[in-house]
């Protein structure tokens, strides 16, 4: 089976790549019939340089091409969804990651950090869930939201892909959604973490694709 269609960074071995052709993985999905573009944690905590956990260089640019991707779609009225990591936990709830100190009270606290990036800044009527684990599926009413509008294709975005655009790739499949993940849209502290991910996730879950495809699909719906 071929892979040409397939998003293959360099760091993935050719004897590896063989046994995915064997297994037939790779296949597209493909676009349905409704779009929806789902933003994860594009807030200021994760693509600038102020916090811990962010990365001026691989955020910045996650921020402008999602910011591309945004107007592309208000302007072909196909819905924007954002989430963000949720800080109101209960005493002895566990947090969404390993990270130490990801539990302190002054994390617990709402601060500039948990701001949606200003450039992506959601209009009023567009959904905001915070979410209290990596998946935007898990524990929110996002999956009921978009079946409920007749949506059968999420557009998936943010950060970090290793991470929470993973987990919410892998829901997102098994809520029976078609996942497209537009390659410049997202991002990593570790940009081999970044890569790898992006692979595994076209070998098995999503179909990973150039932002410039992606503007193009949605400017089709616009016209139709």
């Amino acid at each position: 089976m071929s892979l040409e269609n397939s998003y293959i960074p360099d760091i993935v071995p050719e004897d590896d790549l063989e046994y995915f052709r064997k297994a037939g993985y790779g296949n597209r999905v493909g676009w349905g019939k409704s779009a929806a573009i789902l933003i994860v944690d594009m807030t200021d905590e994760f693509t600038t340089g102020d916090y811990g956990v962010g990365r001026e260089d691989t955020g910045s640019a996650a921020v402008d091409a999602n910011k591309k991707l945004i107007e592309a779609a208000r302007d072909a009225s196909v819905p924007v969804y954002y989430v963000k990591p949720s800080r109101n936990f209960p005493e002895g709830y566990p947090g969404a990651t390993k990270r130490p100190g990801a539990r302190s009270s002054v994390e617990k606290k709402e601060s500039k950090g948990q701001n949606i990036n200003e450039k992506l800044a959601p209009l009023p009527e567009e959904i905001v869930l915070d979410k209290p684990r990596a998946s935007a599926f898990f524990d929110t009413h996002l999956a009921m939201l978009l079946h409920n509008r007749g949506i059968d294709t999420v557009i998936v975005t943010g950060m970090t892909t290793s991470g929470c655009v993973r987990a919410t790739v892998v829901d997102g499949h098994s809520s029976n959604f078609r996942i497209i993940i537009p390659i410049e849209c997202v991002a990593d502290r570790s940009t081999f973490a970044n890569e790898a991910s992006l692979f595994d996730m076209d070998m098995k879950y999503a179909d990973v694709t150039p932002l410039k495809d992606v503007v193009n699909q949605l400017k089709g719906i616009g016209k139709k």
